[in-house]
């Protein structure tokens, strides 16, 4: 156990406190509204309740079935509040990585992949995908199938589809969900998941479960609630059917921490920005072994990858693989990715990260972050709205705003960023 407890604490390097918020007094953002902009209110939800029981009708869904799968539905502000709190998008990397895993969720992940052995060759086998890679991602999302989740998916994908900021999204999911009780005799009581509608052991959301679910079971039927073989052979069919133009590249590594040298434009250094391991090579990466990047699982000079450091230029730099973002295709959130790409590593035994993170950083509020978009947009570095979520978006603003002031490229949202940005 003393043993897995150092290799918790290797792949995460560190487990200091969280620092404390960043002293910045910033106006609250505005409430999330309706796709027309009006107030989020019960009238309103019921008229966008009674327009959508018109749309399913028109795309096929029996009068029965959707009227099982929306019994009971109402309008629930909190689905919308967790929607814009989920722990990706408000903590830091270092908060967010802390406890995935834990030393008792890597030693039942390893329990987990002998366990299962049989079932996960074999589907490695047929996929390319590698079983710590399965066993991660139901690690990750279900505590190994511990928590599945209970909440009603009609019910939450109803208001998030309500709120309108991705309604086309959640109203698409919401069919796929009453066309999956309707070809496998799924009952409302069974359709129980995440407070984002995503479901079972995969944790799928509908329209995944009917695009690249699969039956690893052999039993005629697709239960991802109630069949690992089902949930597994489903993962593996979507990362390698997501992306077909660029497909998971079997026995290729997906991550390692690298060396940047001294000097390193780090605007360079961002997931969006792909690079062959030569070029990285001659830039004077290395891994932090000091090794080749050339040394790497299944890669050549010509392999593309992406450096980034997602704690900013004081925290571990790392490089990307193809493989990775595949990760990415499957959720975008990038702490999500790295959780996946990390913990599978662990459980597989490889090193972890050696740098430790900046936890002395503050962190930042949604409120400061939505401050901080939109004053980015003022100066002219971003054209998008704010939403107060740090994605790719607003690194890249924070990246331009950087360079214009002469200051280390990194994209990283530090609490001195926020104040030197709002005070300009």
């Amino acid at each position: 156990m003393r043993a897995l407890a150092l290799l918790a604490a290797a792949l995460l390097a560190g487990a200091a406190n969280a620092a404390d918020i960043c002293a910045v007094k910033v106006p609250d953002p505005p409430p999330a509204r309706a796709a027309d902009g009006s107030a989020l209110t019960n009238a309103g939800f019921k008229d966008w309740l009674d327009g959508f029981r018109a749309k399913a009708r028109a795309a096929g869904i029996p009068a029965k079935i959707f009227d099982e799968a929306m019994a009971g539905v109402k309008f629930t502000p909190k689905t919308i509040e967790r929607a814009q709190n989920a722990n990706e998008r408000t903590q830091r990397i270092w908060g967010y990585l802390k406890n995935r895993p834990s030393a008792e969720r890597l030693a039942t992940g390893k329990a987990e992949l002998k366990k299962n052995a049989a079932i996960l060759a074999r589907i490695e086998d047929e996929t390319g995908i590698p079983p710590e890679v399965l066993v991660t991602f139901w690690g990750v999302e279900t505590d190994y199938g511990r928590n599945k989740g209970k909440d009603d998916i009609f019910q939450a994908m109803a208001a998030l589809a309500y709120e309108g900021g991705r309604r086309d999204f959640y109203e698409n999911n919401l069919l796929a969900a009453m066309r999956l009780m309707q070809r496998y005799g799924f009952s409302k009581k069974k359709m129980v998941g995440s407070w984002a509608g995503a479901v079972g052991h995969a944790q799928f959301m509908p329209e995944a479960y009917e695009q690249y679910a699969v039956d690893g079971d052999g039993d005629g039927v697709i239960d991802l609630w109630d069949s690992l073989p089902d949930a597994f052979a489903s993962k593996a069919n979507y990362l390698k059917q997501r992306n077909a133009k660029t497909p998971w590249k079997r026995g290729q590594a997906w991550i390692a921490e690298v060396q940047p040298p001294a000097g390193f434009a780090f605007e360079d250094g961002d997931l969006t920005i792909k690079k062959t391991l030569g070029a990285w090579q001659i830039r004077g990466i290395t891994l932090k072994s000091g090794g080749a990047v050339t040394e790497l699982r299944g890669v050549t000079l010509d392999t593309p990858a992406a450096v980034f450091a997602p704690g900013g230029m004081r925290g571990p730099t790392v490089i990307t693989l193809p493989n990775f973002d595949r990760f990415v295709d499957y959720n975008p959130s990038q702490s999500y990715a790295l959780a996946i790409a990390l913990w599978s590593n662990a459980i597989a035994g490889r090193p972890g990260l050696q740098t430790p993170w900046p936890e002395d950083e503050p962190d930042i509020t949604r409120a400061q972050a939505y401050a901080l978009q939109k004053k980015l947009k003022e100066l002219g570095h971003t054209d998008a709205e704010p939403d107060g979520d740090i994605g790719k978006g607003t690194r890249a603003a924070i990246r331009s705003y950087q360079l214009a002031k002469g200051m280390v490229a990194d994209g990283f949202p530090s609490c001195a960023l926020l104040k030197k940005v709002l005070a300009d």
